[in-house]
């Protein structure tokens, strides 16, 4: 009697950062892999993005209609395909609160709109004064 095949998990999309490395080598491998809050070399918070987002991820996002910056959280919903600064790319459905209310919309990387929250993107947001 043969055995079924085992399913292969696939593994889920990494964003464009350099890996961090918890052991080293050597020493030049420090300053090559230190994780900073420059992970993604963002000098700007309206910097397009080049990455991927998942269900559930903590994000920042750039209200449309204030340009204030506020936390949110990706939808069950998946990305769909829009417009951006750099051609096609992908807006991701985003849950947030304005107004007291729980609203939803969608927001693009690639237009410097839709952040990790990471402490990169923390710092940037501290820096411009938004928190």
């Amino acid at each position: 009697m043969s055995k079924a095949p085992k399913a292969q998990t696939i593994p889920s999309p990494i964003r464009n950062k350099k890996p961090y490395t918890a052991v080293h080598s050597d020493a030049s491998s420090d300053a090559e892999s230190s994780h900073s809050h420059h992970e993604y070399g963002l000098l700007d918070l309206d910097e397009p993005m080049k990455c991927s987002f998942h269900e559930g991820e903590s994000v920042w996002i750039r209200l449309k209609d204030s340009a204030h910056w506020v936390r949110g959280t990706l939808s069950v919903k998946g990305p769909r395909t829009t417009a951006t600064r750099e051609g096609t790319g992908f807006a991701y459905p985003v849950q947030y609160e304005k107004d007291g209310k729980i609203r939803r919309d969608y927001f693009a990387p690639q237009n410097g709109e839709l952040k990790p929250d990471t402490p990169e993107v923390r710092q940037l947001l501290a820096d411009g004064g938004w928190l």
